[in-house]
Formats: C-alpha cells, structure tokens, sequence
C-alpha cells in the first residue's frame, strides 16, 4: 500500500495530460463528496449529473472475510471463485472431486481451499506474506486460531450460522494486525478499520445509563441528570476525537438491545481467550468495537441472488478534489500522504477525503446498486442522478411490502427506514412514479426468483464514445447499430441475466 501510493506521487508530477485525465476517472475524482450532519450522520452526495450506469467507486479487496462453514470447500479463498460453475472441461486446471468440493487446501488447518496451485501460492508462499501489495493471505495465526477455534457463542438469534461466519472474519482481521507491528501493510489494515463505524462502548453506556435511570428515577434525579451530562460531554470530546465513529443516519438513533450487547460480549470474552493462547493480548474493549462495526459495515458474498456464502468487511478509499488550472489539466489539492502519516494521523491524509463503501445509507428507492465481482465490490448508478442528491443503495430485497421492509430493517440493521418511499402516502403521484421506476430496474428473469437490479455495464460510456466516432467515419452502419444494441443492454447484479432489446 506504502508502494503503491508513492507511485501514485510520482505519477502525479511526471504524467502527461492524457494519463494524468485517464488516472483521474479511473478514481472517479470529483463525482462523490461526503456530507455530515449532526443528525445524519455521514453520507455520499453527488457532486455531478450522473447518467444511468454511471460508475463510481470500487474496492477491489476486503480487509477481512469469511465463508459459511457448510461451503468453506466450494469457494476458494483467494478469487471467491465458486466450484459449482465448473462446468467445462476447460477448467479442468480446477482441482475438483466428485462432489464438485475442491481438494487443494491448507495442510495445517484443513479449513481454506483453493480453486487451483495458483491461487493457492497467492495467498500461501512466504513471498506473498512479504508483499507489500496485499493484505489477502491466510497467516500462521489465523491458521492456528481456526484450527483450535470452536464456537461456543450462544446466541437468541434464529440466525447463528451469521454468528460463526461473523467469528471467523473477525478472527481473519485479528490475525493479520497481530503482524502490524512489523509489518506496515497490516497496519495500515488498523488504520482503515478505525474509520469505520462501531460505536458499541456508546450503545453499551447509554444502555447502562438508561437502566440506571429506570431504577433510580425517584431517588437519584439530579445524580442521574449529571451522570447524563458528563457521558454526554465524553461522548461529545470521543466524537471531536474520532469523526469518521459518528452513526449514519439509518443507525444514529438506534441501539443495541440487552441481548445483542450479551451476545457480543460473550463472543468477544471467546476471541480473546483464544489469542491469548498464543500470546497475543488484545483488549476485550477492541473485539467488541470490531463486532459493532461489523453489523454496520459488513457486506454478504452472494453466491447467487438467493444464497450468500459468507461475510465481508470493505476498507476506505482517500479521495481528493481536482482543480482546472486553465491549461487543460487538473490539479490535485494536497499530497497523498496517507501512509507517510500513518504513525500521527489515524485519519488517514488530511488533505483528502476518506471514504468507506459503508457511507452509502439505504433507501428502498436506491438510485445506486452494488455489485460483487469475486473479490472487488463496485457501485453504479440504477438510475440518472441529479447533482447534489445523496447516494444510497438497498440493504434488503426492495420487492417486499412496505410492512416487511421496515420490520427486515428494524430486525436486522436497527432503524427505522425514513426513505421517500416508506414515508410519501401509497397513492400519491410521486409515489406511484417510484413504484414504476422500481418495476422497471428490478431483475426480470422468469426462470429463477431473483432479487437482483438491472444497471448498465461498466463499459457503456465508453463504447457510447466509440460508437459515435463510428458513425463519424461510418462505413457500416449496420454493424454500428448491432454495437449500439449490446451498449444498452442492462445485466442484473446477481444473476447476470440479460434484458433483450
């Protein structure tokens, strides 16, 4: 990462103008802001008219992950590639067996597979731990603490298989920033995840404050009232402290119930032990702050519109403004210096911004999708968005009722949905105008029960371009409409089914 951004610096100064506007979409500079509000919280807005399929962000690895247990042998922990689309003789590189399980694995754990030798040398070799590139290899400690691991998390949710997949990624994260000290890549894994949103020691005091008060509402008013304004003020200077900790505004008013505090404590009270078994000491306090955010900011991998494989945890992106100096050229505001401050500035490059793909609030009318493409996690836009409108994706499948959406949401992300469609009368004009919008993005594939959007290809820009300069010097219109035909083609984020125009 250290690499990376130094080359970033010297490309800066010795590009040509043509490289230096190609660098400059390809981070998809001056598209995307991040507000805040006090009630809000952070979110993305909109710095340009955007047009349908427009790209604009992508993470191309997670900090941490982990698979369902019951398919750890189906996915192969470097690609994500999945052993069931084996189909063709072709692949036979693949090292499938009969039940299409693959069988090159670690030897030590016996718990991570690999598609093939390739991938295997990835994330395993001595060269790939040494590489400063990569934070996605499987450590000696995470396959000692897999190996010795076994659940014992007891949990009031229907959902535990949630809570063992949840285990093994924040054992995946643990075990890598127990290298941070010596090696720099690992650190920097610390820094981004300290940008992310937890906030489980404010859900935690608040919870104690408000059993405090129920118990001592006659007896102890003035005594409660001072204990309030004093976490108030902790909470106040903690927040000056930390910006990038304030709630979004679906989780700023929500907290964690008696239970789900219970319950992360006793997973946190479990990871701990088990690192202490091989000296590493970390604070309970820290496991349970990285269990918060993983219920803010963890992303399913999906196996296919219906079945998720596992659990992910996206990083941060610095991203800079860019000014015309009048010759045609941009100018970034500031340096990267991301890493150069990443021993006195835990927020990252002061003269950037940092963005995590977690910022994207919810809507049940989302105008942006997500989609997974093995490791990497982009962001298009579902519909033509107007500068200055915030950003939002779906967390839940938008096909439900009004009634079941804001139940799904209650239930699983704890807040209470305020989007223009949950909120606007069923039949007013503008709500039966999002209805339509929503029919018209949604999967149409009559085959399978898909929950999956339609958005345009990453490409359709690009081969708009070409197909107009085409049609300048045409000499085959007949082959420029066929192009013009796959260039609005809509694909679906999940099942990759494709409308017919």
């Amino acid at each position: 990462m250290e690499n990376s951004n130094n080359n970033n610096n010297n490309n800066d100064n010795n590009n040509n103008n043509n490289n230096n506007n190609n660098k400059y979409e390809d981070y998809n500079i001056n598209k995307i802001e991040i507000k805040e509000t006090k009630e809000t919280g952070k979110y993305i807005e909109s710095r340009i008219d955007m047009k349908l399929g427009e790209s604009i962000i992508n993470v191309q690895s997670p900090m941490c992950f982990s698979f369902h247990k019951h398919l750890v042998k189906q996915i192969c922990y470097n690609c994500f590639s999945n052993s069931n689309e084996i189909k063709s003789p072709k692949f036979n590189k693949f090292k499938v067996d009969i039940n299409k399980n693959y069988i090159i694995r670690c030897k030590s754990c016996k718990l991570i597979y690999f598609c093939s030798d390739e991938c295997f040398e990835k994330v395993m070799s001595k060269e790939s731990f040494q590489d400063s590139t990569t934070t996605h290899i499987h450590t000696p400690l995470e396959c000692l603490a897999l190996s010795t691991f076994q659940d014992q998390t007891k949990s009031s949710k229907i959902n535990t298989l949630h809570d063992h997949t949840e285990n093994r990624m924040i054992i995946n994260y643990l075990s890598k920033i127990a290298y941070s000290n010596s090696i720099i890549k690992f650190k920097s894994l610390s820094i981004e995840m300290n940008q992310l949103i937890g906030g489980f020691n404010n859900n935690n005091n608040n919870n104690n404050n408000n059993n405090n008060n129920n118990n001592n509402n006659n007896n102890n008013n003035n005594n409660n009232n001072n204990n309030n304004n004093n976490n108030n003020n902790n909470n106040n200077n903690n927040n000056d402290n930390n910006n990038n900790q304030v709630l979004p505004s679906s989780s700023s008013s929500s907290l964690l119930n008696k239970e789900e505090i219970k319950n992360i404590k006793n997973k946190s009270y479990i990871l701990r032990k088990l690192f202490n078994n091989f000296f590493f000491i970390i604070d309970e306090g820290i496991i349970e702050e990285l269990y918060a955010k993983s219920q803010r900011n963890s992303f399913g991998l999906w196996k296919n519109s219906e079945e998720c494989f596992g659990l992910s945890m996206y990083g941060n992106q610095t991203i800079y403004n860019y000014n015309n100096n009048n010759n045609g050229n941009y100018e970034k505001e500031g340096n990267n210096n991301y890493n150069n401050n990443n021993n006195n500035n835990n927020n990252g490059d002061s003269n950037g911004e940092i963005i995590s793909i977690s910022y994207f609030n919810h809507s049940c009318f989302p105008n942006c999708v997500r989609v997974q493409e093995n490791q990497s996690i982009n962001i298009y836009s579902l519909i033509p968005i107007k500068k200055g409108e915030e950003l939002t994706i779906s967390y839940i499948d938008i096909r439900m009722s009004t009634i079941h959406r804001l139940y799904h949401l209650k239930e699983c992300y704890y807040f209470d949905c305020k989007c223009k469609r949950c909120t606007l009368p069923p039949l007013s004009t503008l709500s039966l105008e999002i209805e339509k919008t929503i029919q018209n993005y949604i999967c149409k594939n009559n085959s399978i029960k898909c929950t999956g959007s339609l958005y345009l290809p990453p490409n359709y820009n690009n081969n708009n371009n070409n197909n107009n300069n085409n049609n300048n010097n045409n000499n085959n219109n007949n082959n420029n409409n066929n192009n013009n035909n796959n260039t609005n083609q809509r694909i679906c984020n999940f099942c990759k089914w494709k409308e017919n125009k």
